[in-house]
């Protein structure tokens, strides 16, 4: 109980709500038992001073037998003992219904009143006390605390003595009364404090409660729950403020998640790129070994004399041959590294694509003779590119040599340019050849060759298409290699700046 009270505000709030309630009334209570009769004897006492202190005056315009309706209209407003001396000292003898008519009894006078409250008086020699005996058989004794006045009755010249005494049961019936209903006043107040803190502590935590369940939605990061509160004071500031802080916090982590999506991309393209880097160079080292490895056997069978090297022009032409391969494969690896370079930039200019095309099917046209290929060309006039002239040379030459190259004898060679909506489109095709489908994916990797055998009489280096790749990629075009009906179809398109 103690823990649940511990965490649960709305149940701290709902006791103490109903303790302070509980604690006010029976404090109200209680101050309402202790003044009552002071203030109600303060009441009492000032009515009663004003109206005894005006019934002398009215007895002395009055007879011996008009004077007791005076006294009795007195004593039934104000509910006073009232009692009348001669100056003898003895009761004066008045027609009054509600005063005594005393007598003597044993040690003392004794007088017999007509008022529902009291049922006897006894009264003592001195007049300066009596009893008040009740029908329930009770004895209560009280000092005298009347007021004594002197008056003379209309037509006498005597002067009597007019005594007369407030009544003050009254105010201990009003006590003995709130005393009797105090367990009915305590079940209301009760029961009142209770739903007084029901509706209190649900109107005061009901808002908390709710920011607080945002707040543990927004501790898991959940900024999808907001608060509906539309109140004017505090809490309402507090659960509008704690929306902007979601939607901040929200945009915040959005902004984080895309910053590291971004970083963890970059990272992941440097290792990629290392990777290929690392790749990269293990294949240009094992190219580069096995043409060394044949030249330093040449060489080494030369100046031994091994019998098979004795016709030394004939293998100087070889190593000659050997000597130009690996020189054309330093190129593209130099080619290649410098493209890869932080420092590398396009030097781009405006570049007619048509006129380049025009001159490589001109300088290659002699292998083309030999080859005995069929040459179909379908140059559109195109816009005027903006690119690196080299690099665009570069990518003429190895696509148009390739497909010259692994074209067979007598095949189809096809060179179609023309203007998109984006910009130019350029397709190589030659026939009677195909590469297989599962190598197409990778024709554009460093060193890839798609037959088995890495022969060099069948195929070269393998950096052709990765120049061609690193080059397109740099001037954003989309590019790609395809297996046609009759051959195999290279295209390019460039957009025009």
């Amino acid at each position: 109980m103690q823990r649940k009270i511990r965490v649960s505000l709305t149940l701290r709030i709902f006791l103490i709500t109903s303790l302070i309630l509980l604690a006010a009334s029976a404090m109200t209570y209680g101050i309402i038992v202790q003044v009552t009769p002071t203030s109600y004897i303060s009441i009492i006492t000032s009515d009663f001073q004003k109206q005894a202190d005006e019934l002398p005056e009215k007895l002395e315009q009055t007879t011996v037998e008009e004077c007791g309706a005076i006294i009795d209209r007195f004593i039934m407003d104000t509910g006073a003992e009232v009692m009348v001396k001669g100056k003898d000292g003895e009761l004066l003898d008045i027609p009054s219904k509600y005063t005594a008519n005393f007598g003597y009894g044993s040690g003392g006078i004794v007088t017999t009143v007509t008022m529902a409250t009291v049922d006897e008086i006894v009264m003592k020699e001195d007049v300066r006390g009596f009893t008040i005996i009740k029908e329930e058989g009770a004895v209560v004794s009280d000092d005298w605390s009347g007021l004594s006045y002197t008056f003379s009755l209309q037509g006498q010249s005597e002067v009597n003595s007019l005594y007369v005494s407030p009544q003050t049961i009254k105010t201990n019936q009003t006590v003995q009364a709130l005393r009797e209903v105090a367990p009915l006043l305590l079940g209301v107040m009760l029961i009142f404090s209770v739903l007084c803190s029901m509706f209190y502590s649900r109107y005061i935590t009901r808002p908390i409660v709710r920011i607080s369940d945002i707040s543990q939605h927004m501790a898991g990061l959940d900024f999808s729950w907001k608060c509906s509160e539309k109140r004017q004071d505090e809490i309402g500031v507090l659960g509008r403020n704690l929306n902007d802080l979601s939607e901040h916090l929200s945009a915040a982590l959005r902004d984080l998640q895309e910053a590291n999506e971004a970083l963890q991309q970059d990272i992941d393209r440097e290792r990629e790129v290392e990777r290929q880097r690392l790749a990269f160079f293990s294949a240009a080292s094992h190219e580069l070994k096995t043409p060394v490895t044949i030249l330093k056997g040449q060489l080494t069978g030369m100046l031994e004399g091994v019998d098979v090297y004795q016709d030394k022009d004939k293998y100087l032409a070889k190593a000659l041959g050997v000597t130009g391969r690996m020189e054309g494969l330093v190129q593209e690896i130099l080619t290649v590294s410098r493209m890869e370079s932080n420092g590398f930039e396009l030097k781009k200019q405006p570049v007619d694509l048509r006129e380049l095309v025009l001159k490589h099917l001109d300088l290659d046209g002699e292998l083309i003779l030999q080859k005995e290929m069929e040459l179909n060309t379908s140059l559109e006039p195109v816009p005027v590119i903006y690119a690196d002239p080299l690099l665009v040379k570069k990518v003429l030459d190895n696509v148009l040599s390739n497909a010259i190259f692994y074209a067979p004898d007598g095949a189809k060679l096809s060179v179609v340019l023309k203007k998109t909506a984006e910009g130019v489109a350029l397709s190589v095709e030659n026939g009677g050849s195909h590469i297989p489908e599962e190598s197409l994916p990778r024709v554009f990797e460093a060193f890839y060759r798609a037959e088995a055998s890495r022969n060099r009489r069948t195929g070269g280096s393998g950096l052709g298409l990765y120049i061609v790749k690193m080059i397109l990629d740099r001037h954003g075009a989309a590019y790609g290699i395809e297996n046609t009906t009759t051959g195999v179809r290279f295209w390019m398109k460039l957009e025009v700046e």
